[in-house]
């Protein structure tokens, strides 16, 4: 991958050429950050940048033959390591990166903004456990003890390395005592789920979020939405250009009117509104479920902020949201919305668990209801 298709990160990408040029790329480097920051393309950018065999302007050229092979992620001195699941025929503790590298391919050269979870959908395997093995670890030390194949840099990626959990200490002698010219690049979410002495080994890049017009520059270029939808996206991504591909996808963002018809309902519970609400969000599909309730925690959290100031300008809504906001503040107030958040954020956890949708919204609806009795009425007839 080459550092003009990254979208945004300027700044990260201006330090990795500065380093290179300077040759003080360190053996080891984790970039960590939020979920859709682009750490992989990042990574993967950096990696083409040093096989390049004729750098322009601190670029890669795209032309030369390292570079045509690292971005069709073909490079024999790129290697990867990512949590997988057990092959067929093949014994859990004995499966590696290596017997995954054919779907790996394939899904880095069209989501590599992905998730975990896009990544097992990608294996058709959304109800297994994916994690990274001592024998994964075992053969990236292997590996990178081995001559480079077109005498450049040996670039190690491992990708979610949050995953690697007490594993990581068979690389600690790697980091500590690399091989020659051997550069090895962890990309994580969670920083506090790596050990100590890994995170103390490595040169840490916090990846920031991506920039909104960044985002809305995206939007604009890749989906066909109206201007007030593209900055309704932009501002509901929150700099994670993953949320924005997934929301840019749907036909609709009506998730603002939907949000408070459930509010409502939930409110006077009746049984058959209940029901109806639930069947017509279950055809909707899992992914617009979790689409749609990312979007109720992003409504709430920017929602308490607006009711501690008076001015609504830099809360990251709509004008029409901003609207919801206003006549929302008179009824629902600062403890009930930090109650309403902290259910939304549970459900996250819970429905990527791969919960029944149909339950879930039940829950939820009967916890909103407790959460918004000692209410007034107006509230229902808005």
């Amino acid at each position: 991958m080459l550092f003009k298709n990254i979208v945004g990160q300027s700044e990260t990408k201006a330090y990795f050429s500065k380093i290179v040029r300077e040759a003080k790329v360190p053996h080891a480097i984790l970039l960590t950050g939020g979920e859709g920051y682009g750490k992989l393309p990042l990574a993967l950018g950096l990696a083409t940048l040093l096989q390049c065999t004729d750098r322009q302007d601190d670029r890669a050229c795209g032309e030369c033959s390292s570079c045509r092979k690292a971005i069709q992620n073909i490079h024999p001195d790129i290697h990867y390591a990512f949590p997988v699941i057990k092959l067929d025929k093949k014994v859990r503790a004995e499966t590696t990166s290596k017997d995954f590298l054919k779907q790996w391919r394939t899904f880095i050269a069209n989501n590599a903004v992905g998730n975990i979870s896009d990544w097992l959908a990608h294996l058709g395997a959304t109800d297994k456990q994916a994690n990274i093995n001592v024998a994964e670890c075992n053969y990236i030390s292997k590996n990178l003890g081995l001559k480079t194949y077109e005498g450049g840099f040996k670039v190690q990626i491992i990708w979610y390395a949050d995953l690697l959990g007490k594993e990581g200490n068979r690389l600690l002698k790697l980091i500590e005592e690399p091989t020659p010219d051997t550069i090895i690049i962890l990309i994580c979410h969670n920083r506090n789920a790596l050990l100590n002495t890994l995170l103390s080994r490595c040169q840490i890049v916090s990846v920031p979020p991506l920039e909104d017009e960044d985002i809305h520059a995206f939007i604009k270029e890749n989906f066909g939405l109206s201007p007030q939808d593209q900055k309704e996206l932009a501002f509901l991504s929150s700099g994670n250009i993953r949320k924005a591909s997934v929301l840019g996808q749907q036909s609709e963002l009506n998730y603002s009117e939907e949000l408070l018809n459930w509010l409502r309902i939930s409110y006077k519970s009746d049984p058959e509104d209940i029901k109806q609400f639930i069947d017509f969000m279950s055809k909707q599909g899992r992914q617009y479920i979790v689409n749609f309730l990312e979007y109720g925690l992003h409504f709430f959290r920017e929602y308490l902020l607006g009711i501690n100031i008076s001015q609504l300008e830099p809360l990251r809504l709509t004008q029409a949201e901003k609207s919801v906001v206003k006549k929302m503040s008179k009824i629902i107030d600062q403890s009930k919305t930090m109650d309403i958040e902290q259910l939304f954020s549970i459900s996250m956890v819970e429905i990527n668990r791969n919960l029944s949708t149909k339950i879930l919204l039940m829950h939820m609806t009967m916890k909103i209801n407790n959460i918004l009795r000692s209410e007034v009425n107006n509230f229902v007839a808005q």
